[in-house]
C-alpha cells in the first residue's frame, strides 16, 4: 500500500562544499531513517559505558580484530524503538575497510541494530554460495542466540509483509520475523535478520514495542468492520511508480502510471475498538477532504527543453529580482546542487541543479539577506535557502511559536509567489503535529516543515513533492526543496481512467484480505514528526500482497512480484555464477521478469553505458577532458537517440572518438573483445600511472563477440583492480 508514496528519502544538497539538508536524519550506511521524538529517562538510569562494552562482546558478533573508533549514548527516542541506546561504531584495527555498527538498548543491554559492512572485494569463483534454507538456519539461530525471549511471539520468515526500506537483495538472504500476540500479528513490529551468500549475519533489526498492547478483544466484529471498510475506505486515483521498465541499452524508463491508491490522509485501517476509518497516520477520520489547489494559474502543456547555462542564470535573477528586490552576489560563485532518493525497490531518483547566491542589502529596519536559489537544466526551481546567520537550530529557543496554521499560510504565499504560472498543480497537504514532536522538528529543522505536493490536471502525483521550512517565532522561510521525480511533471503522460473506485476495490480485495491487527501509527514520514500520541492500537486492516489497482488495465500490479523479478533466476548454474552476481548486486545488469540472459550479447551502446557506471563507481579518471562540439559527433547518434547523453559524455573523457574516416558508432552492434580491451585501456588512461596496469582486459580473440557473462568477468578484473589499489 504505501512502498511507492512512503519513500525513505536521503537527499543532500551539495553547495559550494558545504550541505544543507531538510529530509529525515539518514545514516548512510545503516540507511536507517531516525525519528527523534522525545528525552528518555534520565539518565543515571542507563548502563554506563563501562557496562556495556562487555556486553557487546558477549553477542555473538565477530568483533575480534576490530576497534571501537566511536561510541556515545542516543537518549532520544527512534521510531520503533522504545528510548536510550548505545551507539557504537567499529572498525579493523589492522587495515581493510570492514567496518561494524552495533547498537544496544541502554537499559537492557540487549542488541536493538547490528550492520557489517565487510571488505566489497570480490570472491573466489569457487566460494561456497548457501541456500536459502541454510541462510534461514542461521537466521534462527542467531535470534535464538539475542532475542530467545521472543520465541513463540513471532511468525514464521517472512510469513508476513512489512512496510520497510530495504531493497532487493541480490547476493544476500533477507528474513522478517513478525511479532504475534494473542494470534493477532504486529506488522510494525519484526526482527530483520539479513544473511549473506557466505552464511554470515550482516544486519539485524528489532523493531519492538515494549509497552503494554492494547486488549485483543474487538469491540466490533470481523464482519462489521467490513461493512465500515466497504462504505468508508475508498482509493482514489494517483499518478505512481510501480517499477522502472527496462528500454534499449539497458537504460532505465522510470515511468508513472495512473493507478488507484492511497495517501497518508486517506482512511485505510478500521479501528477495532471504535468503528471509526484511521489513516496510515494514525488520525480518525470520517472522510477524507478534498484536495484543493492553492490557486487557479497552470503551464500550457508541452515538451520539456533543457535551457542554456546563460538562459537558467537570467531566470534565476530575474526570480531574485521580482520576488526578493535582491542582485546575484558577484564575489560568490555558483556550485552545483545533487539529490538523490531511495525508495524501497531500491532505485534511485535523481537531480541536479546550479545554486546561485544572491544579497539583499539591509533597507531600515530589514537586515541583510542572503540565500541560494537552485535551478535545474529546465529553469526549473529546484531549492531555496536562506544563510543562517545564528547558532545551530539545536541550540537555539523558540518561544512563543507561530501556529502551524500560520506557519502553513505562510509557506502557500511564498509557493503562489514561487510558481506563478503553477498554482493549480500545487497543493498544501496538513500535518498538523503533536506539542511533543513539534518541539523536536523546532530543534531538528530549525522550524515548521510544511508539504506540497504536486497534481497533473487535478490528480496527485506521489513522491513528486517540495517542502518548505518556516520559522516558529519570525515566520521567514527559511528553505525550500523540491525532491528528485521519478518522472518530471511536465514529462508524464496524461493518462485516463477505465474502472471505478468500486472494481478498484473489488481488484484489492482479491488479493488481500481484512484481518485484525496490531498498528504503531506512523511518524510523518518526511521529517519524523507524529500527528498522533505514539501508542499502539487494534485495527482493521487489508494483509497480503502490497500493491495499487492499474486504472487502465484493472489489474492488481504487485510490487511483491516486481521486487522478486529484479533478482535473475537463470544463472545458477553457469560457470560465471558469481561475477554475474556482481554485476548485478552492482548495478551493471538490469534484471527484468527474474531474466538476465547471461549469454546473450552486449552491444557496443550498452557496455558503454556500463563502463561510465564503473567509472563512477570506482573513481576511474582518464587524463582526458573535452568539451565536444556538434561537427565532432558521430552522425547516428542524434540529440533524441537514447544514448545522446551517454556518447556525449564518454566523448568528453576519450572512451570513444569520431574520426574523419569513421563518424558512425554503431551502438547496436554486438562488442567484440578487442574494443572492449580498447575502451577499458582509454579508461584506464591516466590512472595506471597511478595504480599500474590492469592484468588481464581481453577474452578470447580480438574478433570475438562478448557476452553479458564476458561482460561480468571483465567487470570483475576491474572491480578488484579498483580495491586492490586502494589498499596500496
Amino acid at each position: 500500500m504505501k512502498r511507492s508514496l512512503l519513500i525513505k528519502s536521503a537527499t543532500m544538497l551539495a553547495i559550494m562544499g558545504s550541505y544543507f539538508s531538510i529530509v529525515p536524519t539518514v545514516n548512510e550506511k545503516l540507511r536507517i531513517d531516525t525519528f527523534v521524538l522525545a528525552a528518555g529517562p534520565a539518565a543515571s538510569a542507563y548502563l554506563t559505558e563501562e557496562q556495556i562494552r562487555p556486553l557487546i562482546k558477549k553477542i555473538p558478533i565477530h568483533t575480534n580484530g576490530y576497534i571501537v573508533k566511536d561510541i556515545y549514548l542516543d537518549d532520544s527516542i527512534a521510531f520503533g524503538q522504545n528510548g536510550a541506546v548505545w551507539k557504537s561504531y567499529w572498525v579493523k584495527e589492522k587495515g581493510g575497510n570492514e567496518n561494524l555498527f552495533i547498537d544496544v538498548d541502554a537499559t537492557t543491554g540487549k542488541l536493538v541494530q547490528f550492520t557489517n559492512f565487510p571488505d566489497d572485494k570480490p570472491k573466489a569463483t569457487s566460494v561456497n554460495i548457501i541456500s536459502e534454507e541454510e541462510a534461514l538456519k542461521k537466521a534462527e539461530a542467531f535470534i535464538l542466540t539475542v532475542a530467545h525471549e521472543v520465541q513463540g511471539h513471532v511468525s514464521r520468515a517472512n510469513e508476513y509483509q512489512v512496510d520497510d526500506s530495504t531493497p532487493p537483495q541480490v547476493m544476500d538472504h533477507v528474513f522478517y520475523f513478525v511479532r504475534v500476540e494473542n494470534d493477532i500479528p504486529f506488522l510494525e513490529n519484526y526482527l530483520q535478520v539479513i544473511v549473506d551468500s557466505q552464511g554470515e549475519i550482516r544486519s539485524y533489526s528489532r523493531k519492538w514495542y515494549d509497552g503494554e498492547l492494547p486488549s485483543p478483544v474487538p469491540a466490533i466484529s470481523a464482519e462489521e468492520a467490513g461493512r465500515r471498510w466497504d462504505e468508508s475506505v475508498k482509493p482514489a486515483l494517483h499518478y505512481v511508480y510501480t517499477g522502472e521498465q527496462i528500454g534499449k541499452y539497458g537504460l532505465p524508463k522510470k515511468n508513472m502510471i495512473l493507478a488507484y491508491a492511497y495517501d497518508e490522509k486517506a482512511p485505510v485501517f478500521i479501528d477495532a475498538m471504535t468503528n471509526q476509518p484511521m489513516t496510515m497516520l494514525g488520525e480518525s477520520v470520517s472522510q477524507q477532504s478534498p484536495i484543493v489547489p492553492i490557486g487557479t494559474s497552470t503551464r500550457t502543456m508541452g515538451k520539456e527543453q533543457k535551457m542554456a547555462d546563460d538562459e537558467i542564470r537570467e531566470k534565476a535573477d530575474e526570480i531574485a529580482r521580482t520576488m526578493f528586490q535582491a542582485e546575484r552576489d558577484q564575489r560568490t560563485m555558483g556550485g552545483s546542487i545533487a539529490s538523490v532518493s531511495w525508495n524501497g525497490f531500491g532505485e534511485g531518483s535523481s537531480s541536479s541543479a546550479t545554486s546561485f547566491h544572491y544579497v539583499r542589502p539591509a533597507q531600515g529596519k530589514e537586515k541583510t539577506m542572503k540565500f541560494h536559489l537552485g535551478m535545474d537544466d529546465y529553469g526549473e526551481i529546484m531549492s531555496f535557502y536562506m544563510e543562517e546567520e545564528h547558532a545551530e537550530t539545536g541550540d537555539r529557543i523558540f518561544p512563543n511559536p507561530i501556529p502551524y496554521e500560520k506557519a502553513q499560510a505562510i509557506a502557500t504565499d511564498f509557493m503562489k509567489k514561487l510558481y506563478p504560472d503553477q498554482q493549480g498543480e500545487l497543493y498544501a497537504i496538513p500535518l498538523l503535529p503533536t506539542e511533543e514532536s513539534k518541539k523536536w522538528l523546532f530543534e531538528r529543522n530549525g522550524g515548521y516543515y510544511i508539504t506540497f505536493g504536486w497534481l497533473k490536471q487535478g490528480i496527485p502525483v506521489q513522491s513528486l513533492e517540495t517542502g518548505v521550512t518556516v520559522d516558529p517565532v519570525n515566520g521567514e522561510v527559511m528553505g525550500m526543496h523540491t525532491f528528485p521525480s521519478y518522472q518530471s511533471l511536465a514529462s508524464i503522460q496524461v493518462q485516463k481512467a477505465r474502472i471505478d473506485e468500486q472494481k478498484a476495490k473489488l481488484v484489492e480485495k482479491g488479493n488481500k484480505e481484512l484481518r485484525l491487527t496490531y498498528f504503531m501509527p506512523h511518524p510523518e514520514w518526511r521529517h519524523g514528526s507524529y500527528l498522533v500520541s505514539r501508542e499502539p492500537k487494534l485495527v482493521y486492516r487489508m494483509v497480503g500482497d502490497d500493491g495499487v489497482v492499474d486504472a487502465d488495465s484493472g489489474k492488481w500490479v504487485s510490487y511483491t512480484d516486481y521486487l522478486q523479478s529484479k533478482t535473475p533466476q537463470d544463472i545458477a548454474a553457469h560457470p560465471q555464477y558469481l561475477e554475474l552476481l556482481y554485476a548485478v548486486k552492482d548495478g551493471f545488469f538490469p534484471v527484468t521478469n527474474s531474466k538476465l540472459a547471461p549469454d546473450q550479447p552486449v552491444t557496443r551502446g550498452e557496455f558503454l553505458r556500463i563502463l561510465l557506471k564503473a567509472k563512477a563507481r570506482y573513481d576511474f579518471s582518464p587524463d582526458y577532458d573535452e568539451v565536444v562540439g556538434d561537427e565532432q559527433f558521430f552522425t547516428d547518434i542524434d540529440k533524441v537517440h537514447p544514448l545522446y547523453e551517454t556518447v556525449k559524455d564518454a566523448m568528453q573523457i576519450g572512451l570513444i572518438q569520431a574520426t574523419t574516416s569513421n563518424k558512425q558508432f554503431n551502438p547496436d552492434r554486438n562488442l567484440t573483445s578487442a574494443e572492449a580491451t580498447e575502451m577499458i585501456s582509454r579508461l584506464l588512461k591516466g590512472t595506471e600511472d597511478k595504480k599500474g596496469a590492469l592484468p588481464v582486459v581481453t577474452t578470447g580473440q580480438p574478433t570475438t563477440i562478448l557476452t553479458k557473462a564476458d561482460v561480468a568477468r571483465l567487470l570483475m578484473e576491474l572491480k578488484s583492480y579498483a580495491k586492490s589499489a586502494e589498499q596500496e
